[in-house]
Parts: structure tokens; C-alpha cells; sequence
């Protein structure tokens, strides 16, 4: 019996080994590589594609922030040039302290807007995650301090000519 035991200890290899070379054949025989290297490629493919969107995706987005940031930067230029005129103008008294000190007001106000603005734009261009798609909604609020910095352009003009 131990004769038989160490026998079929011997030939158990064998047998497995046997039956994993059919199982192999027979895999290669259906095309079994090949449909896995197709599948494995149009995976692949796939991936890349979708890559190639997201990177389009991202450089759209970069775009829009670079150009919300430069319109930014002419927005807070231009409040700053109008702060410069104002205080020019107390100076040279052809608005009274009370004017320069209410337009003074208004123009901080503006400047603080832009540069909260231009912040929340930096922090979303720093950020990794996904676009919150509120690129419409700054747009719309530069938008409102260009009027109101025209608005305060034109109190300026009206204070200094008086």
C-alpha cells in the first residue's frame, strides 16, 4: 500500500502539470492571448483617449483663469490709478475732505472686492481637484466691479470738475 501511495505521490505532479499544459493548449487553440491582448489594448486606448479630453479639459480651464486673472490685474490698476487721482485732488483742494473721503471709501470697497475675487481665482488655479465650473459667476462679478469702478470713475470726473 505504501508502494501505491508513493507512486500516485509521484505521479500527482505529473498529472497536474499535464493537466495544466492541456488547459493552456487549449486556450491558445480558442485564441485565449490574443483576445485578452485585444481587450488589453482597447483598454489602453480608451484610457488615453479619455486622457487626451482631460488634459484639453484642463488647459480650457488654465485659459479662463489666466484671462479672469488679467482682467483682474487691469481692474485693480485702474482703482489704483483712480485712488492716485483722488488723493491728488484733495490735494490740490478741488474735492473737500468729505468727497475724497466718500469716494476714497467707495474705491477701497472696490479694491477689496477685486483682490477677495482675485484670491478665490488663485486658489481655484492652485487647486487639484476637480473645476467648479464657476468660471460664468466670476465673469459676471468683474463684470459688476467694471461698473462699478466706471460708476466711480465718473463720480471722480463730476467731483474734480466742480
Amino acid at each position: 500500500m505504501s508502494r501505491l501511495m508513493l507512486q500516485l505521490a509521484l505521479a500527482a505532479p505529473a498529472l497536474l502539470s499535464a493537466c495544466t499544459y492541456l488547459e493552456e493548449r487549449r486556450d491558445l487553440n480558442v485564441g485565449g492571448p490574443q483576445q485578452r491582448e485585444a481587450a488589453a489594448k482597447a483598454a489602453l486606448d480608451a484610457e488615453r483617449q479619455r486622457s487626451v479630453v482631460l488634459n484639453a479639459k484642463q488647459s480650457q480651464r488654465e485659459r479662463e483663469l489666466a484671462a479672469i486673472n488679467a482682467r483682474l490685474a487691469v481692474a485693480q490698476s485702474g482703482l489704483d490709478e483712480q485712488s492716485r487721482r483722488l488723493d491728488a485732488a484733495l490735494k490740490n483742494k478741488q474735492v473737500s475732505a468729505a468727497r475724497h473721503a466718500e469716494l476714497k471709501k467707495q474705491a477701497d470697497a472696490l479694491k477689496a472686492d477685486t483682490a477677495s475675487l482675485k484670491l478665490r481665482n488663485d486658489a481655484d488655479r492652485a487647486s487639484k481637484a476637480k473645476p467648479a465650473g464657476n468660471e460664468p459667476a466670476k465673469l459676471k462679478q468683474i463684470e459688476t466691479l467694471d461698473q462699478r469702478r466706471k460708476d466711480l470713475e465718473s463720480a471722480l470726473q463730476a467731483a474734480i470738475k466742480q
